[in-house]
């Protein structure tokens, strides 16, 4: 990756806060990484479903203050999280846990811990690679999210990748990777002059769509950085009535 969140401020000042914010997470990443498992042996049963129970309050600490969030609010959570009640690999399924006391919707709690958990997902994919590999029904073979985001390659091929823990695969060139459909009457084309390198496809069959970017963009932003630049055509996809499956690196799903 050859740009840093500044310059890409720099270039797209209209996207200021929402870069601000996901430099947050990259510090939250960068401050979390000590209290992560180094090695593929280190995982127990326990850390490949959440952070060490021993560390969780730590982790939590720096996450509230990094974000600036009311600690004394989330309370409830940091209990789950230090009891073992939160299951991280359940997320990607869009599946939120009941957290008694916890003054914030659904909706609310799946952001923050989209958050909190990206770290985590994204040290498995270090300790389970698992880049290249096929993706069946258009899921990510480490977590089971599905696929908000593609890039074209040599070959040509299309690469999915994965908004959780980063892992990338292969999927066939043509089609929806959230239904499956391949009727090319009903899956349209979005393009920007606006948004150079990317362009989104979505489809009628699930109302859902997918972002692609170009392997030049890939190349000079990385994934990350690639969709929070391309923000704009999640607006256009949206208002045509389309859905994002994943959240992005900020954890937006609905974009306005």
């Amino acid at each position: 990756m050859t740009i840093d969140v500044q310059k890409l401020i720099e270039e797209r000042p209209h996207l200021k806060d929402p870069l601000q914010l996901y430099a947050r997470w990259q510090h939250f990443q960068e401050s979390v990484a000590e209290y992560l498992p180094k090695e593929r042996s280190a995982l127990s049963a326990e850390e490949s479903k959440a952070y060490p129970r021993a560390n969780a309050s730590d982790i939590f600490q720096l996450f509230v203050k990094i974000f600036e969030l009311p600690a004394e609010e989330f309370v409830p959570l940091q209990k789950a999280l230090e009891n073992g009640d939160v299951d991280f690999m359940r997320l990607p399924l869009g599946d939120v846990p009941e957290i008694p006391s916890l003054a914030c919707s659904d909706d609310e709690l799946a952001r923050v811990l989209f958050l909190f958990a990206r770290p985590f997902f994204q040290n498995l994919r270090t300790s389970y690679p698992l880049d290249g590999g096929q993706w069946e029904n258009g899921r990510c073979p480490l977590c089971s999210a599905q696929a908000a985001l593609a890039s074209i390659v040599e070959g040509p091929k299309r690469h999915l990748h994965c908004s959780f823990c980063s892992t990338f695969g292969t999927y066939r060139f043509t089609g929806c990777p959230n239904c499956g459909n391949t009727d090319s009457t009903q899956l349209t084309t979005i393009e920007s002059e606006d948004e150079p390198g990317c362009r989104v496809i979505t489809c009628d069959g699930c109302h859902t769509y997918v972002k692609v970017i170009e392997h030049p963009m890939l190349k000079k932003m990385g994934i990350d950085l690639a969709d929070m630049a391309s923000l704009p055509l999640d607006i256009v996809a949206q208002d045509k009535g389309f859905t994002r499956t994943v959240p992005n690196p900020i954890s937006l799903i609905k974009m306005a």
